[in-house]
């Protein structure tokens, strides 16, 4: 059972300042277009992110909104904090009734968290998404959908791929186009093991994405639809054997520092530690700003499957939301659907982030087939790889109330065991945390 915050914890979180990532304290922009010095009215609003990038995004779409609706400016105040401390006080915020943001970004791993019972403090999106829904990947929107209402909008697809290191598969023989299936990849390593001496895939022990990825293209998961906890099903254990048996023989590694976002697996990366990863495709611009020495070497490629009728998992990753406490969400709704996914909006999130749109019409457009940092990097034939799963996307079940507490138990515990210091198998470690499951609920 989850322990209520007293309410001195509360106040003293609320009046706290966050302490930010590296040394940093919580930053405050002003986004609004400085150009605009009209006196007309001006509606603030604020918005919370952990993702200091999303920040360069919204100043894009204030200026853009107020370019182009000057009788409606906007001055957007966007406050950056550590990606705990932000939804930690969000969740605060929003019990309390007071001193929420207008608009906030929410990690797709714990929206369930702000979506259960029925007093939900965020805003329903439906009358912005419905109008257009046949240009959007429904996978996607329903991954942020709680009783036929659509609560967030994410700023991508999260389309699964794997970015291979050419140079040193070619050091082998191997081309990306060989790798079909996962057993490919698995004989594939071996030769790359024998040529090169370095893995051809590494695996985190203290994240998921890879896991989870590998275990819900076979359309399994933490829950089924209905929310039983399936976390220890066959699929699932087999799936982590799979990866337990490539580290084993040396086909594959544990990811340096636990996972992707690190010091350490940019540096070992970066120096071709290894010829391979599977992530989302979100991760392109980790490649452009921490490993730049790898331009030109790394190709995107569908992620290998286990058998036929496997399918193309879609996450998302941040979606963004109105709080029910934001004094004018009409406008808040137009100005977020112009940003995110409006045709135009759309294109500038591959034109500034470098993501998978949520709009898929603007896929094929000359718009977003203009020279940027990431065609330069990876080629131009980017999103010919996305197009290639876009009829085979499934939606996960990510969102289901207790996603949160099951992910974290993978990521932070069930991974380490059983890839990491390998104190349990495969079914131990699974099996614990389906008990763990089961017995908080």
């Amino acid at each position: 059972m989850k322990r209520f915050v007293s309410l001195a914890a509360c106040l003293a979180i609320l009046l706290s300042t966050f302490s930010g990532c590296s040394g940093g304290g919580s930053s405050t922009q002003d986004t609004a277009s400085n150009a605009n010095t009209s006196k007309k009215a001006t509606t603030d609003f604020t918005y919370w992110t952990y993702q200091e990038l999303h920040i360069s995004f919204m100043k894009d779409a204030v200026q853009r909104w107020n370019t182009a609706h000057p009788d409606e400016q906007i001055n957007l105040k966007a406050e950056s904090y550590p990606v705990d401390d932000m939804h930690s006080k969000l969740q605060i915020t929003l019990q309390s009734g007071q001193g929420a943001p207008d608009l906030v970004d929410i990690n797709v791993a714990k929206f369930s968290n702000f979506t259960k019972g029925n007093n939900i403090g965020l805003v329903p999106l439906n009358d912005i998404i419905e109008k257009d829904k046949d240009a959007f990947l429904q996978p996607v929107l329903d991954i942020y959908k709680k009783n036929g209402n659509y609560y967030g909008i994410d700023y991508h697809v999260g389309a699964p791929v794997m970015f291979y290191n050419t140079e040193i598969l070619g050091q082998a023989g191997i081309k990306p186009e060989d790798i079909k299936t996962w057993n490919d990849l698995h004989e594939a390593g071996k030769k790359v093991k024998e040529k090169t001496g370095k893995p051809i895939i590494t695996f985190e022990t203290n994240d998921s994405w890879c896991y989870y990825i590998m275990i819900t293209e076979q359309k399994s998961d933490y829950f089924d639809r209905d929310g039983k906890c399936i976390i220890n099903n066959d699929v699932n254990k087999k799936t982590l054997k799979f990866m337990l048996n490539m580290i084993n023989d040396g086909t594959a590694a544990t990811t340096p520092g636990g996972g992707f976002h690190t010091e350490e697996y940019y540096k070992f990366m970066g120096n071709g530690g290894a010829a391979s990863m599977l992530l989302p495709f979100w991760y392109m611009d980790r490649f452009t700003d921490y490993m730049p020495q790898l331009k030109g070497k790394m190709a995107i490629s569908t992620i290998p499957v286990w058998e036929d009728g496997d399918v193309a998992p879609v996450f998302g990753g941040t979606a963004t939301s109105i709080t029910t406490q934001c004094q004018n969400q009409d406008l808040a709704k137009r100005f977020l659907f112009d940003a995110k996914i409006s045709p135009e909006g759309a294109v500038q999130i591959w034109n500034v982030l470098g993501f998978d749109p949520l709009r898929w019409d603007v896929w094929t457009t000359d718009a977003m087939k203009k020279p940027n940092k990431f065609t330069e990097y990876f080629g131009d034939d980017i999103f010919d790889v996305v197009l290639k799963m876009k009829d085979n996307f499934y939606t996960t079940n990510i969102t289901d109330d207790n996603f949160s507490k099951a992910n974290d138990l993978i990521g932070k515990n069930v991974l380490f065991k059983a890839l990491g210091d390998k104190k349990q198998t495969p079914e131990q470690a699974l099996d614990a945390a389906a008990k763990e499951l089961q017995s908080a609920s």
